[in-house]
Protein backbone atom coordinates (compact mmCIF):
# COMPACT_ATOMS: atom_id res chain seq x y z
CA UNK A 1 0.00 0.00 0.00
CA UNK A 2 1.40 3.40 -1.01
CA UNK A 3 0.54 6.59 0.90
CA UNK A 4 0.88 9.87 -0.89
CA UNK A 5 1.42 12.81 1.43
CA UNK A 6 -0.13 16.02 0.26
CA UNK A 7 1.53 19.34 1.02
CA UNK A 8 -0.09 21.82 3.39
CA UNK A 9 -0.49 24.25 0.51
CA UNK A 10 -2.27 21.68 -1.64
CA UNK A 11 -4.67 20.82 1.18
CA UNK A 12 -5.38 24.50 1.85
CA UNK A 13 -5.94 25.18 -1.85
CA UNK A 14 -8.47 22.36 -2.09
CA UNK A 15 -10.46 23.62 0.89
CA UNK A 16 -10.28 27.22 -0.37
CA UNK A 17 -11.49 26.15 -3.82
CA UNK A 18 -14.35 24.18 -2.26
CA UNK A 19 -15.38 27.19 -0.15
CA UNK A 20 -15.23 29.45 -3.20
CA UNK A 21 -17.37 27.09 -5.28
CA UNK A 22 -19.91 26.58 -2.48
CA UNK A 23 -20.11 30.36 -2.04
CA UNK A 24 -20.80 30.82 -5.75
CA UNK A 25 -23.43 28.06 -5.80
CA UNK A 26 -25.27 29.54 -2.83
CA UNK A 27 -24.91 33.08 -4.24
CA UNK A 28 -23.39 34.22 -0.95
CA UNK A 29 -19.86 35.14 -2.00
CA UNK A 30 -19.98 38.65 -0.48
CA UNK A 31 -21.30 37.34 2.84
CA UNK A 32 -18.73 34.56 2.97
CA UNK A 33 -15.93 37.01 2.15
CA UNK A 34 -17.08 39.27 5.00
CA UNK A 35 -17.26 36.34 7.42
CA UNK A 36 -13.84 35.01 6.38
CA UNK A 37 -12.29 38.46 6.87
CA UNK A 38 -13.93 38.71 10.32
CA UNK A 39 -12.60 35.28 11.27
CA UNK A 40 -9.12 36.16 10.01
CA UNK A 41 -9.13 39.32 12.10
CA UNK A 42 -10.36 37.43 15.17
CA UNK A 43 -7.66 34.78 14.80
CA UNK A 44 -4.94 37.43 14.53
CA UNK A 45 -6.17 39.26 17.64
CA UNK A 46 -7.21 36.41 19.94
CA UNK A 47 -4.46 34.29 21.49
CA UNK A 48 -6.98 31.86 23.04
CA UNK A 49 -8.43 31.10 19.63
CA UNK A 50 -4.91 30.59 18.29
CA UNK A 51 -4.21 28.10 21.08
CA UNK A 52 -7.44 26.25 20.28
CA UNK A 53 -6.53 26.04 16.59
CA UNK A 54 -3.03 24.70 17.25
CA UNK A 55 -3.89 22.44 20.18
CA UNK A 56 -3.35 18.71 19.80
CA UNK A 57 -5.03 18.05 23.16
CA UNK A 58 -8.50 19.39 22.29
CA UNK A 59 -10.58 16.92 20.30
CA UNK A 60 -11.78 17.62 16.78
CA UNK A 61 -15.37 17.54 17.99
CA UNK A 62 -14.72 20.16 20.69
CA UNK A 63 -12.86 22.36 18.22
CA UNK A 64 -15.83 22.11 15.84
CA UNK A 65 -18.28 23.06 18.61
CA UNK A 66 -16.20 26.06 19.69
CA UNK A 67 -15.59 27.41 16.19
CA UNK A 68 -19.26 26.97 15.29
CA UNK A 69 -20.31 28.76 18.48
CA UNK A 70 -17.92 31.65 17.76
CA UNK A 71 -19.13 31.99 14.17
CA UNK A 72 -22.79 31.91 15.20
CA UNK A 73 -22.10 34.60 17.78
CA UNK A 74 -20.53 36.69 14.99
CA UNK A 75 -23.76 36.10 13.00
CA UNK A 76 -21.82 34.39 10.21
CA UNK A 77 -23.52 32.83 7.20
CA UNK A 78 -24.63 29.23 7.82
CA UNK A 79 -22.36 28.02 5.01
CA UNK A 80 -19.21 29.30 6.71
CA UNK A 81 -20.36 27.88 10.06
CA UNK A 82 -20.80 24.41 8.53
CA UNK A 83 -17.63 24.69 6.46
CA UNK A 84 -15.40 25.62 9.41
CA UNK A 85 -17.05 22.90 11.48
CA UNK A 86 -16.12 20.42 8.75
CA UNK A 87 -12.53 21.69 8.73
CA UNK A 88 -12.37 21.10 12.48
CA UNK A 89 -13.93 17.62 12.28
CA UNK A 90 -11.49 16.69 9.49
CA UNK A 91 -8.56 17.67 11.71
CA UNK A 92 -7.53 20.58 9.49
CA UNK A 93 -7.86 23.48 11.96
CA UNK A 94 -4.10 24.02 11.82
CA UNK A 95 -4.57 24.97 8.13
CA UNK A 96 -7.35 27.49 8.78
CA UNK A 97 -5.25 30.63 8.29
CA UNK A 98 -3.75 29.30 5.05
CA UNK A 99 -7.21 28.23 3.82
CA UNK A 100 -8.50 31.75 4.51
CA UNK A 101 -5.53 33.31 2.69
CA UNK A 102 -5.95 30.95 -0.28
CA UNK A 103 -9.68 31.76 -0.43
CA UNK A 104 -9.03 35.52 -0.36
CA UNK A 105 -6.31 35.10 -2.98
CA UNK A 106 -8.72 33.19 -5.23
CA UNK A 107 -11.23 36.04 -4.87
CA UNK A 108 -8.57 38.58 -5.84
CA UNK A 109 -7.56 36.57 -8.89
CA UNK A 110 -11.18 36.17 -10.02
CA UNK A 111 -11.67 39.94 -9.69
CA UNK A 112 -8.51 40.65 -11.68
CA UNK A 113 -6.81 42.27 -8.71
CA UNK A 114 -3.04 42.30 -8.47
CA UNK A 115 -1.26 42.40 -5.13
CA UNK A 116 1.99 44.25 -4.79
CA UNK A 117 4.19 44.52 -1.73
CA UNK A 118 6.51 47.43 -1.09
CA UNK A 119 9.18 47.39 1.61
CA UNK A 120 11.08 50.56 2.45
CA UNK A 121 13.50 51.64 5.17
CA UNK A 122 11.19 54.49 6.21
CA UNK A 123 7.43 55.04 5.86
CA UNK A 124 6.44 56.60 2.53
CA UNK A 125 4.10 59.52 1.90
CA UNK A 126 0.67 59.14 0.28
CA UNK A 127 2.01 60.98 -2.77
CA UNK A 128 4.81 58.42 -3.29
CA UNK A 129 2.37 55.59 -2.58
CA UNK A 130 -0.04 56.86 -5.26
CA UNK A 131 2.81 57.33 -7.75
CA UNK A 132 3.96 53.74 -7.17
CA UNK A 133 0.42 52.43 -7.67
CA UNK A 134 0.22 54.30 -11.00
CA UNK A 135 3.55 52.80 -12.10
CA UNK A 136 2.51 49.27 -11.09
CA UNK A 137 -0.75 49.76 -13.04
CA UNK A 138 1.28 50.69 -16.13
CA UNK A 139 3.67 47.80 -15.61
CA UNK A 140 0.93 45.18 -15.12
CA UNK A 141 -1.72 46.74 -17.37
CA UNK A 142 -4.23 46.26 -14.57
CA UNK A 143 -6.48 48.83 -12.94
CA UNK A 144 -6.96 46.88 -9.71
CA UNK A 145 -3.80 47.11 -7.64
CA UNK A 146 -3.57 46.43 -3.94
CA UNK A 147 -0.31 47.83 -2.57
CA UNK A 148 0.76 46.62 0.84
CA UNK A 149 3.54 48.65 2.43
CA UNK A 150 6.06 47.48 5.02
CA UNK A 151 8.89 49.20 6.81
CA UNK A 152 12.20 47.35 7.32
CA UNK A 153 14.91 49.60 8.75
CA UNK A 154 17.59 47.03 7.89
CA UNK A 155 17.24 48.03 4.21
CA UNK A 156 19.04 51.30 5.13
CA UNK A 157 17.53 53.02 2.07
CA UNK A 158 15.95 52.31 -1.29
CA UNK A 159 13.04 49.93 -1.74
CA UNK A 160 11.98 46.38 -2.52
CA UNK A 161 8.88 46.00 -4.69
CA UNK A 162 7.32 42.62 -5.32
CA UNK A 163 4.51 42.17 -7.83
CA UNK A 164 3.56 38.52 -8.18
CA UNK A 165 6.78 36.59 -8.76
CA UNK A 166 8.68 39.68 -9.97
CA UNK A 167 10.89 41.46 -7.47
CA UNK A 168 12.69 44.78 -7.88
CA UNK A 169 15.28 45.23 -5.15
CA UNK A 170 17.04 48.58 -5.12
CA UNK A 171 17.79 48.59 -1.40
CA UNK A 172 21.12 49.80 -0.11
CA UNK A 173 21.38 46.65 2.00
CA UNK A 174 21.33 44.45 -1.13
CA UNK A 175 23.81 46.69 -2.93
CA UNK A 176 26.19 46.56 0.06
CA UNK A 177 25.89 42.77 0.27
CA UNK A 178 26.58 42.52 -3.46
CA UNK A 179 29.65 44.75 -3.10
CA UNK A 180 30.81 42.66 -0.13
CA UNK A 181 30.55 39.44 -2.21
CA UNK A 182 32.44 41.10 -5.07
CA UNK A 183 35.21 42.22 -2.71
CA UNK A 184 35.57 38.69 -1.31
CA UNK A 185 36.12 37.40 -4.83
CA UNK A 186 38.97 39.83 -5.54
Amino acid sequence: MVFILKSNSEISQRYAKALYELSLESKSLKNIERDVLNLKSLISKNSNLNELIKSHVISRENKAKVIEKILKKLKSHSLIVKFMGTIALNGRMNFIEDIIDQFLNKLSIERGEIKAELTTALPISNEINNTLIKEVKKLTKSEKIELKTNVDKSLIGGLVLQVGSTMIDSSIKTKLNSLKMTMKGV
